[in-house]
């Protein structure tokens, strides 16, 4: 038994050798492994930090230029919102003028005023051009309707502006460029009273009034409430006038 004993103890000692042996190794071989692992780990957490401080730079660079963008978009809108301000008030402009020079058509309240040749046997001895209604007679009831307030008139449809004529071209009279002949309606589009002020403006008592009572001319006098005149159709051109200080 003893003999047996002294032959086990060395055997087991040297068990234990080996195996604290190959636990060493087994433990210096991972420690040898960690390092490598550790070194890639880290490197690759650099990589990708650098990755993303790269795309954060790209982030605000491109929200940088996206402002500066918008800020474009705003500036042009606000400058088309000037231009179509600007356009408006100029349309708005053409259309007042348009409006004074009678190239639009207008509709409103006024009066009507109709005169015709006497139909009275012509006496003999007296001249025939007192039975008839003269070129005179038109310019003063059209200046006795302006003084009482007409902001548009026409004459047998043709409506008068500034450049317009009243012309008497034998038995016809020359409106514009169009020959018109009695009767004549003339139209006035004003405020209200333009009947009373017209019937009482010295333009047309002092001369066409005492033709009217003297010669029988036929004539009619009526308030409208509304009147539709068509615009003045032309040259409204001028060769020879122009704005002070403006050259030729």
């Amino acid at each position: 038994m003893a003999d047996l004993r002294r032959f086990s103890r060395p055997q087991w000692a040297v068990s234990i050798a080996v195996a604290l042996v190959v636990v060493g190794f087994v433990a210096a071989a991972q420690w040898n492994s960690s390092a490598p692992r550790q070194q890639f780990t880290t490197s690759a957490q650099q990589v990708l930090a650098r990755q993303v401080v790269d795309l954060q730079r790209e982030e605000a660079s491109l929200t940088e230029r996206l402002g500066a963008q918008e800020a474009k978009v705003r500036e042009f809108q606000a400058q088309s919102a000037g231009s179509q301000t600007t356009l408006d008030s100029l349309n708005r402009q053409l259309k007042a003028a348009r409006l004074a020079a009678g190239l639009t058509r207008v509709q409103g309240p006024g009066v009507i005023v109709e005169i015709a040749d006497s139909k009275r046997i012509v006496p003999q001895g007296e001249n025939p051009a007192n039975f008839i209604v003269l070129v005179d007679d038109l310019r003063d009831l059209v200046a006795a309707l302006w003084a009482s307030g007409a902001e548009a008139i026409s004459i047998n449809g043709e409506r008068l502006v500034a450049t317009s004529s009243i012309y008497g071209v034998g038995s016809s009279v020359l409106v514009n460029t169009a020959f018109l002949s009695p009767p004549f309606r003339i139209e006035a589009i004003g405020p209200g009273g333009i009947l009373d002020r017209f019937t009482n403006d010295p333009a047309f008592i002092g001369r066409v009034k005492q033709r009217i009572d003297a010669f029988g001319l036929e004539f009619a006098t009526a308030g409208a409430a509304a009147l539709d005149l068509q615009p003045f159709v032309g040259s409204t051109r001028l060769r020879w006038a122009t704005p002070v200080g403006a050259q030729l």
